[in-house]
């Protein structure tokens, strides 16, 4: 029996480099690419769309993110709100 590695694609990425890809962001662009998620666009498709589709899209996340404020955001259970004064 012989142990080899696992075939897998060269441009797959580790979850080791995507959790350092994400450490790596600001929070304005975790949020921008949770909503690319939303959407179901990567952040690779994103920039590979032509400027009038960047456009389009971006202002649909703006629509996406005003209905969240107007609605009160996200208030499921065990959300970490700070309460300083």
């Amino acid at each position: 029996m012989t142990l080899g590695k696992l075939d897998k694609p060269v441009d797959a990425k580790t979850t080791e480099q995507q959790f350092l890809d994400t450490v790596g962001e600001t929070p304005a662009q975790r949020m921008f690419n949770a909503m690319l998620r939303q959407l179901g666009i990567t952040p690779e498709q994103f920039n590979a769309m032509d400027p009038g589709a960047q456009r389009e899209v971006a202002e649909k996340i703006q629509q996406l993110i005003e209905q969240q404020a107007q609605n009160g955001g996200n208030k499921s259970p065990g959300q970490i709100t700070d309460k300083t004064v």
